[in-house]
């Protein structure tokens, strides 16, 4: 049967999902000392460490505030603001438009909210209504409510276009393993069932349809794993068009995976009391937050046909050719 975990574990994500497991989110960060990683971005072994956390975070289904700290930190690193700000998101929702979000738990220091075009604002949560939003997959999505009406810029514009790349490409990568994570606990759900569920007088598993379902499966985890793992191991902090490609790629395969384990499962996958709906929910909320999978594999076809090719330069490991 298929082991959906198997070499795929580092020291730091086993250490990660058992202080996960333990202790409160926050806590898990500080005994973790994972925000004293981040200064160290341009080494691999601490990008193993800091993504590996929400690999663990989307396994277990938790929360923090480490993608709003983590996204501010280019800005910081710069000489704006404290370690007390966290960044923004701005969601683009079909029938609301534009809005503010931001994936962090309390306490909430500043706020950095970065506009295309106009720079950056920053603003003291206190001074802002912050409504939780009620979402299945236990995302802790919060919408801001702020007036920037005679809010001074506190980062022009020209500054911020580079900090607000370098904030998007560490948010994207973040959520991308967040969603590898989920998937990696959905296809663990339905091996699990595959396993233990009998008809006919032996396991489901031993069925060729529901061993093709597992195994496509473990193709979209493992391709998704590998392309996640270039960001980590590049030489470089900051890969041209890398956090477009892992974003897209794992929304799409986090879908894939949970609409075939889904097959696996059966009815009981359907029912409020089963996890599967919580990781689909939680993969198809990541997939909305900094560029959708649809929206990014457009966008990069279209970079791709304008330059003929030539972006993004991607190697691809044997896993994602397979696939």
């Amino acid at each position: 049967m298929i082991d959906p975990f198997a070499e795929t574990d580092s020291d730091f994500l086993g250490s990660t999902l058992a202080a996960l497991s333990t202790v409160a989110p926050e806590e898990a960060l500080n005994s973790l000392g994972w925000s004293d990683l981040l200064p160290h971005l341009d080494d691999a072994d601490a990008r193993q460490a800091l993504f590996g956390l929400f690999r663990a975070q989307g396994r277990l289904l938790v929360n923090s505030s480490a993608l709003a700290t983590l996204m501010a930190h280019p800005y910081l690193a710069n000489g704006w603001g404290s370690t007390s700000h966290v960044a923004t998101i701005q969601r683009e929702s079909p029938r609301h438009g534009s809005r503010t979000v931001i994936m962090s738990t309390p306490p909430i220091g500043n706020l950095l909210i970065d506009r295309p075009g106009e720079g950056v604002r920053i603003v003291a949560s206190s001074e802002v209504a912050i409504r939780p939003i009620d979402l299945p997959g236990h995302v802790n999505l919060q919408e801001v409510e702020v007036d920037l009406v005679g809010v001074p810029i506190a980062i022009p514009e020209e500054e911020a276009a580079i900090l607000r790349a370098q904030s998007q490409y560490l948010g994207r990568t973040a959520l991308a393993f967040d969603m590898l994570g989920a998937s990696e606990s959905a296809l663990k759900l339905a091996v699990d069932h595959a396993r233990d569920r009998e008809q006919f007088g032996q396991p489901i598993g031993s069925f060729q349809a529901v061993r093709h379902l597992l195994a496509w499966a473990r193709v979209d985890c493992a391709a998704l794993s590998a392309v996640a793992e270039q960001v980590i191991d590049s030489e470089e902090q900051f890969l041209p068009g890398y956090d477009a490609i892992v974003k897209a790629l794992a929304g799409r395969n986090g879908q894939r995976v949970c609409q075939r384990t889904l097959q696996v499962l059966g009815a009981i996958g359907f029912t409020t009391e089963h996890q599967h709906h919580h990781f689909y929910s939680r993969i198809l909320c990541m997939d909305s937050l900094l560029g959708s999978s649809a929206a990014l594999s457009y966008e990069l076809a279209s970079k791709y046909r304008t330059s003929m090719g030539a972006f993004p330069d991607v190697t691809l490991h044997a896993a994602v050719q397979a696939n």
